[in-house]
This record gives C-alpha cells, structure tokens and sequence, in this order.
C-alpha cells in the first residue's frame, strides 16, 4: 500500500519487522527480497509519489518535483552540481539504467582493504543474476542508439580505443530519449516499477513525503524511528510518524543517511568523512550538420578503454582513471552547461541539434565529505591532486575521440572559451587550467561511501553484515555502506550489496517481528 503523506492528515504509528528508510537501488532491493520471504515491511520516503503520467518530461517540473533540493543542491563552494531525485524509487527514477557489476579488481579491494570476505564474485554473482532477471537488464541493442552514440563508437574504432554497448535497465524502450527525468511509459525498471510493487503487494507500506528525523535506541539497539509526515508543495510537517521494528534498514542514499546519522549523534569520525561523487565533467563537439541526440537512450555505449590508472615507473599519473559515457543533455541543462552568456551563449545553443556529447565518470582518489553547520546540511567537494590530471585526460581523449568521428570543432564548456580543431591543439589547449574550481560545471551524481561497511570499527561504520558496530539491529544497505568508487554507474552493485546484506538478514532473524 502506497500512503502519501502530503495527503494523510493526523499522526501514524505503525510496526512492522523492518523498516527501510529509502526506497531507492539499495532500500527497494532489500525491501522487496524481505517482503517476498513474508517479513511484515515499512519503507519511509522523504520524497513524493509519482506515476508515470506525473512525468511531463519537462526539465523545470522534473527538477522541481523530484531532485534533490530542487535541482539546486551544490557542495559548500558552488564548485561540484550535486544531482540526486527524492521520490519512492529514489535515484532509480532520473538514473539512466546503465547497470554495471563492480569490477573484480573493485571486490578485491575492499577485500583487502575494509576486511570484507566476501566481497567475491561467488557471492555476488548470484544476486546481480537474480536483479538482472527481475529488471530485464541487458546488453543495450542497436535500436537505441542515437547518432551520438555511434559517433562515439565510431571515434573510438578509428582511435582503437576499447568501448561498448552498455548493460541497461529497462523493456521494450520505445526511446524517448527522456529517461532522466522519469519514464513516462513505465520501460524503465526502476525500483517504482518493480520492487516497490512487490513490496506493496505482500502487505507493506510505504509511506511517501515522510522525513525520518530520529532513529529509536533502547539499550543500545535500534527499535524504530520517527518523524514528520510533509506537505509536498511547502515541504513543511503537518503530521508525525513512528515506526517501531526490530530492524532498522538506513538506505536513503549516501547523503540522506549520512546526514540522518549525523543529526543523531553518530559524529564518530567515520560518517560522512568520506564522500565519493564520481566527477562529472562534459565535452561537446559540434559536427556541422543536425544529429540524432535526443532520442534512443542517453547513454547506449561506455568506453572503458580508460577506466585504469597507468603510473610510470616512479609511481607518477600517467593517465586513466575514468570511464566516459554517451551523454545527451537536454536543452536547459545544456544551456547551463555552456559558460558564455548573451549573443555568444544563444549561438551556441542555435547549434544544440549539431552537438554531441561525452560525460566523465572520474574514479577519484580524494573523496569529499558531509557535515552539517548551524543545523544545515552541507557537502565540501572539491576535485583537486591527482583527480585534476584525470580530469584533464578525461577532456582530452574525449576530444580525440569527437575529432577521429568528424566533429568540425569540440567544445570545452570553461569560462576560457576553449575550442580544439585539430588534435595537435589538444594538449596545448587543454590544460590544468579547464579544472580549477568554478572554471567549469562539474557535477557529481554517483554518492558512495559516507557509512562504509568494514571490519575496522574505526574505519567503517557498519561489520560485514551492514549491521551498526555501536548498535544493534541498525543496518545500513545502499550507497554510503559501499567503502570507495566503484569505477563504474554503481547502482547494481548498490543493489547487489543490499540484496547479499537482506539474504544474511532473513537466514539470521528470520521474520525478525514475528
């Protein structure tokens, strides 16, 4: 059952075996896996319920209704857009379904590092296959990619850089080319779609517009949590809600946990010191004629070739340590984007159907973190040392690749007006400079890290398990439990982590309340 709380008037209390805070890839997955084996479930979403007829496709009511702060969050200096949906389905409802497994050498990490066993590919395995049977993920065919798209595989063929066509979640796409800002015709898989439904359907509830303020400890363990119930439209509480359970699940995304554990105390030097966004920078390449760029899927193909640092043998970046995906921007986001201003800004968006487009997934090397000040959450990120460099070679290899398909000119999107017409100008014309703060919009959208799971109490939050080292019957499943980038779109191995942690869950307890 579905309760909206912008409508519900009065105050709720409620029990149940577990309550999920979150109902996005990490709270859905473990959500849904429970309520199919017959806990009693509650879910607590800060954001709104939206169908897919609520999805105009129009960016200003989409970034209005169901991104983070309005569309407007940011860290601390303005320097990194941080992009994130509050609405049941969490992330999965503007993400673009790329669904990437961690990469064994990611698992080997974490095993290493945070004294996580099982971090392998024998246990993962069996709950990534089951996610990608249950959202119908698979390897993107043909008929969704836009010209950008095979631009960009066509650049990557002449250069003999390695790509290829992405792991995606969604069912008979009809390519809209609008997935960012919710799937009007319910093709993406989304956890809207899919586990929220099943999780509605074995008799949980999920409540929508409730903001968890506080979670319940007796004795030192979790018993529940509490909170208000919102107006959508003011964002103001009219109601409260407690929700007694055993087990308390905190999944609602590395910044909503973070922030949730912080204003309850847990300031132990482990939460929210370390945040992981992924760095977003962009390159455009206008190709002298009208492309295909809105339709398809944003992003049908990923290139890889990059995804590994290379280090000389002094142990000095040499290059690497970032993917790059297809990346359509629609037209107000595209205009954000691009620095000029006036005449200069309205020529370059005359030529927005001629664009195509490249996005940087960095794996960063120094996370930021969360923190609150006077009562405000608030995030510092700022891209510097090595993750700079990576930046750079990102913007330059990008370049190289729009050259090699036929581009006339490539666009760095700084304040300097950078453009490249030939690839003898790319290290000359990209430099350190294209990266500095504010020379650039980068944005952030992949939030890992901030409650990492580890064996080391004084470098994690959470034991292998996901439960809480200080408290009992507290798990943490979805980004902020996973220690460090994924290298990759990480929302399947969110999903994966939250599927292996529910299956401890349920052969450990049981139905927990019964």
């Amino acid at each position: 059952m579905i309760i909206q709380g912008t409508n519900h008037r009065g105050d709720v209390e409620d029990r149940a075996d577990v309550v999920v805070v979150g109902t996005g890839a990490g709270g859905g997955t473990l959500a849904a896996y429970l309520a199919d084996r017959g806990w009693d479930v509650v879910m607590l979403e800060k954001g709104g319920f939206f169908r897919a007829e609520d999805f105009s496709q129009r960016e200003e009511e989409a970034m209005a209704a169901f991104n983070g702060r309005r569309g407007l969050d940011a860290s601390d200096d303005n320097s990194v857009f941080l992009a994130y949906a509050e609405a049941v389905g969490g992330c999965t409802v503007h993400y673009w379904g790329d669904s990437f497994r961690a990469p064994p050498d990611r698992l080997e990490r974490w095993r290493t590092e945070y004294g996580l066993e099982w971090m392998t590919p024998a246990e993962l395995d069996p709950h990534w296959e089951a996610i990608e049977r249950e959202l119908g993920i698979h390897i993107c065919e043909e008929r969704l990619f836009n010209e950008n798209n095979r631009l960009v595989r066509q650049g990557c063929e002449a250069l003999g850089f390695r790509g290829g066509a992405v792991p995606t979640a969604r069912v008979d796409c009809i390519g809209c080319g609008w997935t960012a800002f919710g799937c009007a015709y319910n093709r993406k898989s989304s956890q809207l779609i899919t586990t929220i439904p099943r999780v509605s359907k074995s008799g949980g509830r999920i409540y929508s517009d409730a903001r968890v303020e506080r979670i319940l400890i007796e004795n030192g363990r979790a018993v529940g949590v509490e909170g208000s119930l919102l107006d959508r439209d003011t964002d103001q509480p009219h109601s409260r809600i407690r929700v007694r359970a055993p087990i308390v699940v905190l999944a609602g995304g590395a910044i909503g946990t973070a922030e949730l554990l912080l204003r309850n105390g847990f300031d132990d030097g482990v939460v929210g010191q370390r945040f992981y966004v992924n760095p977003h920078y962009f390159v455009f390449a206008d190709f002298g004629r009208e492309i295909d760029n809105v339709t398809g899927i944003p992003c049908a193909y990923e290139v890889d070739e990059f995804r590994e640092v290379r280090r000389t043998r002094s142990g000095e970046y040499a290059g690497g340590g970032y993917t790059m995906l297809c990346s359509h921007q629609p037209p107000g986001l595209t205009a954000a984007l691009l620095p000029e201003v006036g005449a200069a800004h309205a020529e370059r968006m005359r030529r927005y159907r001629r664009l195509g487009s490249l996005m940087s997934v960095i794996d960063e090397e120094n996370p930021g973190r969360i923190y609150l000040d006077g009562g405000v959450r608030k995030v510092r990120f700022r891209v510097r040392g090595v993750d700079q460099h990576k930046a750079v070679d990102f913007l330059r290899n990008a370049t190289r690749i729009f050259l090699a398909a036929g581009a006339r000119e490539v666009w760095i999107p700084d304040v300097y007006g950078t453009v490249v017409r030939d690839p003898s100008e790319v290290e000359t014309r990209i430099t350190l400079r294209s990266v500095q703060p504010g020379a650039q919009v980068c944005a952030g959208s992949h939030f890992l890290g901030t409650a990492p799971l580890g064996a080391d109490p004084s470098r994690s939050f959470a034991g292998p398990t996901g439960e809480a080292h200080r408290v009992k019957g507290l798990y943490v499943a979805d980004g902020a439990a996973v220690p460090t980038s994924v290298s990759k779109d990480p929302s399947l191995t969110i999903m994966g982590v939250a599927r292996w942690i529910a299956a401890g869950l349920h052969e450990r307890e049981g139905r927990a309340g019964a």
